[in-house]
């Protein structure tokens, strides 16, 4: 089966989610290749969750983007950020959300140990007790899930989810690299704690790495990739989801989606 594969260059929050975005919207009109996209952030940026108050973030000097998926604060910097999209009907993910968790992040946790670093997946008995809600100032690396991946014991990798009646979207932050002084101003000191990076257990580059995830998650998922870009009707989507939403303070500030879904309606979404 042959999927999509998109590798990006570094860009800014609002393009980045605004992609993602399209590419999942893409995806509930039918007749859709499943797509995963490589990509960068040309400088620091936050993104916080759906549900996430922001208030405590919003004068960290930074800029910060709100995700359409859930979970808590990424700082988005020395870092690879995948997203995968497929239909949520696909064999490969027919356990659910937590098994489709769980196999895309086994591929990463292979790509992983191929340039060294002993990845594994938290004890699932002291993982996925924190709350529903994410508390406004907490770091998406406070606390790993059973599906997210460490590395002597701190997290290494973060990843979120969210879907629609026909598709389901993947993204997350493989850490290459922190900036601490830049951590310990919006987090706290205490979160450098709960941190992995690839950097501290290995040399390998994020171009490197990028080819070397591309091969595991061909192995895993069991498809071959084809090197693609957006189509003409996601870069639609896209620029219309980053006017709509992703450049508006509304959705940034307090969640809110405006006008978008009677813009979205012209597209038969």
């Amino acid at each position: 089966m042959e999927w999509r594969l998109i590798l990006d260059g570094p860009d800014c929050g609002v393009e980045n989610m605004a992609k993602d975005e399209a590419i999942l919207r893409a995806g509930e009109r039918g007749g859709f290749t499943p797509a995963v996209r490589l990509y960068e952030w040309i400088t620091p940026t936050l993104s916080i969750g759906y549900r996430q108050n922001p208030m405590s973030l919003a004068g960290c000097g930074v800029p910060f983007v709100r995700r359409i998926t859930g979970g808590r604060a990424v700082l988005h910097h020395a870092e690879l950020t995948y997203s995968l999209v497929c239909d949520s009907t696909h064999p490969l993910f027919s356990a659910g959300i937590l098994g489709a968790y769980m196999t895309i992040s086994g591929c990463i946790v292979n790509a992983l140990r191929g340039i060294g670093i002993e990845a594994s997946f938290p004890d699932p008995e002291i993982s996925d007790k924190r709350g529903t809600r994410p508390e406004a100032g907490e770091s998406c690396f406070h606390a790993p899930r059973r599906y997210e991946i460490l590395a002597d014991g701190r997290k290494i990798v973060g990843s979120c989810q969210r879907r629609f009646k026909k598709t389901f979207l993947q993204h997350g932050s493989i850490l290459f690299g922190v900036d601490k002084d830049l951590v310990r101003r919006i987090f706290g000191a205490a979160a450098i704690e709960k941190m992995s990076w690839v950097g501290a257990f290995s040399d390998a580059g994020k171009e490197g790495f990028r080819g070397i995830l591309a091969e595991r998650l061909e192995e895993g998922l069991k498809v071959r990739f084809k090197e693609s870009a957006l189509s003409s009707e996601e870069r639609r989507l896209k620029d219309l989801v980053r006017e709509e939403r992703y450049s508006k303070s509304g959705w940034n500030m307090d969640g809110a989606a405006g006008d978008i879904e009677r813009r979205l309606a012209s597209f038969g979404i």
